[in-house]
Formats: structure tokens, C-alpha cells, sequence
């Protein structure tokens, strides 16, 4: 995989479309395929006409971030047709509910496109899911078979998002023996900082979404983002222990397996000595809210008793490298059952 993902990074960055993508990413995606639907109408039409529905509108132009959606392309004898754009981030039911909902009231409803690198895992209602790897072969097929400046440019687009979704397609988790978090082999097959960061990040958010399949009560669901340049996946779950209201679960950043609570209230939350020293207090009576997992290493690495991110946030942690996804799945639901159970027992 090292070689072949090599070889992509390379052709990528080789192309000075994809050093022109660094910056921006997706508001790069929808600024190009706007010109093309502006510079190159017919092939444009034979890209995308097919994707919409019998209606009307009042022209034929293109729209971007109408009501923060990426790209709507009208036709005078069409329905519009929206298109959300998703290249490293993952498909996001809830926005896709918002904007379609949004876009059905217009005057003209348009037909729906999510263009994404990943599927969604849920169903998209009215939205037609269409990769980038299609893009590219609709738009080789469509373009004529000139040289100008405008027909080159999108026949290293559509080269460039062909090997642009097979790189972002690496990131997806295809096995549990696996480590965690992309490895230096991999990322440092890249230049650009950008690139490296935006693939991390995707890594970390397909992470979460495993964790969220196979623990489907999770309550905020676990989250994947990128922190400080460094990778980061986190279950923090609401819950009630003995009256207060808090947040507790885990953080996987790096190599950093961290047990964590989030407390507020009484005095709790705050950035003075004494918020912190009542944070400490309810850590040293709460024992059981920093236990780490049976596998992991069970002494806590800092050198205080406790670490905090302030205002709220107060942890312990080990070490862990090359942790794998099946050693994060099982941390992982021990500690949902730990904070199910302590829930329950607290609360009753």
C-alpha cells in the first residue's frame, strides 16, 4: 500500500491542480466545476443534465453557496440541481435533512447531489450519491476531443479527482488488526502540510464513525477532529452521577489514551486555583471516572495527579502507540459499559 500510495501522492502533487487544492479543498472543487459549467456549457450539460429531474427555471447560470450550499446549476427546461461537496469530511445526515429541506421550498425545487469521496453509512433520502471517481468518468466522457486551454484543464481535473478519491480512500478502515492512526510511512509520502493534516483528520473522522456503528447508544456520538496537528478521536458521554450533570469517557490523541471527565457547576468549571482544586477533589473521590481499560498500561503518565484542559476538563492518561482499531474497539465499550453501570448504580 506504502508504494502505491506514494505513487498517487506523487501524480497529485505533480499536478498544479492539486497544489492549487491545498489551500482551499472543497470551496477549490466548487469554484472549478462552476467554470466548467460557465466555459465548456455542452460538455457541462452532458456531465450533469443527467443528474437532475423533469422541471423549469428561469435561465441557465450557476450558483455558489446559495444558502451555504456548494453549487446549484440552473436550466432553463430542468429542475436545479444542488450539489453538496464533501472530499476529506464525511457525508452529514443531519446537514444533507437541512438543506433539503431548505432547497424544497424554492419556487423551482431542484433534484439533489451529494459528491463525496465516502458514501454515506446512512440513507440519503432524496440525495444521489455520486463520487468523485464518477465525476471524473462523466466528465472524460463528456468533453470534445479539442486541445484548448479549457478542455486540458478539465482533463487534469478529472486525472487529478480520480487519484484524489483513491488517496482519501485510503484513509477508510479496512481491517481491525490495523493501527489506529495513519503511519509516518504513508504521511510522509506527502509535501504538503495541508494534505497531511486534512488526510489525518479524515482518518480520525472514519474512526469515529466505526465507533459509532459498533456502539450505537453513544450520547454525543464519538467525534473525530484534528487538534494541535495531532490526530484525535473522543467518547465523552453525557451522564448523572450522585445529582451533578457531566460528561465522562476517553480521548485517543497520538499516542495519548486519556480517561476524562467534564464538570461544571458549584464552583466546578473555571480557570482559577480554586475551580481547579474542586476539579482534583471530585477526581480523588471519583476513582472510577480514570480507570483505563483491561490492555492498556494502567499507570498514569503525567507527572501531576491530574491534567487539565481548562475550564472543565480534567484527565489522566498512558501511553499507548500503535494502538490497533480492535485494541480501540474493545477500550472503547469497556469503558461505555463502565459508564453505563456507574450511571445506573449512582443513580440508584
Amino acid at each position: 500500500m506504502t508504494e502505491a500510495f506514494g505513487a498517487i501522492a506523487a501524480r497529485i502533487e505533480a499536478n498544479p491542480l492539486g497544489r492549487l487544492m491545498y489551500g482551499q479543498r472543497e470551496l477549490f472543487h466548487s469554484n472549478l466545476i462552476g467554470w466548467y459549467f460557465d466555459q465548456l456549457p455542452e460538455a457541462a450539460d452532458a456531465t450533469f443534465r443527467p443528474l437532475t429531474v423533469a422541471g423549469e427555471d428561469t435561465g441557465r447560470w450557476v450558483d455558489r453557496e446559495r444558502g451555504h450550499m456548494d453549487l446549484v446549476f440552473h436550466w432553463p427546461d430542468q429542475a436545479p440541481l444542488v450539489i453538496e461537496n464533501k472530499v476529506f469530511s464525511l457525508p452529514d445526515r443531519v446537514q444533507l435533512d437541512e438543506y433539503g429541506g431548505v432547497a424544497a421550498k424554492w419556487s423551482h425545487p431542484p433534484a439533489l447531489v451529494l459528491l463525496s469521496v465516502s458514501a454515506p453509512d446512512f440513507d440519503p433520502g432524496a440525495w444521489r450519491y455520486l463520487s468523485y471517481a464518477d465525476l471524473a468518468a462523466r466528465i472524460l466522457d463528456a468533453l470534445p476531443a479539442n486541445a484548448s486551454y479549457e478542455v486540458e484543464t478539465m482533463r487534469r481535473y478529472a486525472a487529478f479527482v480520480t487519484d484524489l478519491h483513491q488517496l482519501v480512500s485510503t484513509v477508510d478502515v479496512q481491517s481491525d488488526e490495523e493501527p489506529v492512526w495513519l503511519p509516518s510511512s504513508l504521511l510522509g509520502a506527502i509535501s504538503s502540510s495541508q494534505m497531511r493534516a486534512a488526510l489525518q483528520k479524515a482518518r480520525a473522522q472514519r474512526v469515529a464513525r466505526l465507533l459509532n456503528d459498533v456502539l450505537p447508544d453513544l450520547d454525543p456520538p464519538a467525534k473525530g477532529d484534528l487538534s494541535n496537528a495531532t490526530p484525535l478521536v473522543e467518547v465523552l458521554e453525557r451522564t448523572r452521577v450522585d445529582g451533578m450533570d457531566m460528561l465522562l469517557g476517553w480521548q485517543l490523541q497520538g499516542d495519548q489514551f486519556r480517561r476524562a471527565a467534564v464538570l461544571w457547576g458549584r464552583g466546578i468549571d473555571g480557570r482559577t486555583p480554586e475551580s481547579r482544586q474542586r476539579r482534583e477533589e471530585i477526581g480523588r473521590a471519583r476513582p472510577e471516572f480514570f480507570t483505563f481499560p483491561a490492555g492498556l498500561p494502567q499507570a498514569h503518565h503525567g507527572r501531576k495527579e491530574f491534567n487539565h484542559f481548562a475550564p472543565s476538563f480534567v484527565y489522566k492518561y498512558v501511553k499507548a502507540p500503535g494502538l490497533t482499531i480492535a485494541e480501540l474497539r474493545r477500550a472503547a465499550a469497556s469503558v461505555h459499559a463502565e459508564i453505563r453501570q456507574l450511571s445506573e448504580s449512582r443513580s440508584s
